[in-house]
């Protein structure tokens, strides 16, 4: 694993402790938030955070979350030991929800047969 690929998981595992504990923002505490990615360039000056969102309107958390990046960017900068911590920006995985969708539609072809 690369310099970058470590960082990503790290902060991966630290932001989502962060969100659930220290995110206020009520566009975000209304819903659960999971992170599905973390992709960092290999200028360390960027971080793209793929989430997925449950129980909630989707694009109104990942607004909540990148209005709240610059307070969750500082925290992160505490509890990782690196020089510089790269500027997050949260962009909505529908992964989860196009599987669901499918899945919804494989059940009513099957139950139409």
């Amino acid at each position: 694993m690369n310099k970058t690929e470590r960082i990503a998981s790290e902060i991966m595992k630290r932001l989502s402790v962060l969100i659930k504990d220290n995110v206020r923002d009520p566009r975000v505490s209304a819903c659960i938030v999971g992170i599905t990615d973390v992709r960092v360039d290999p200028e360390l000056s960027r971080a793209l955070v793929s989430v997925s969102v449950y129980g909630g309107d989707g694009e109104q958390a990942v607004d909540g979350l990148n209005h709240s990046a610059g307070f969750l960017r500082s925290r992160l900068k505490e509890l990782m030991e690196i020089r510089t911590m790269p500027a997050l920006k949260f962009v909505l995985d529908r992964g989860a929800q196009y599987s669901q969708e499918i899945e919804d539609l494989l059940k009513k072809i099957r139950t139409e047969q």
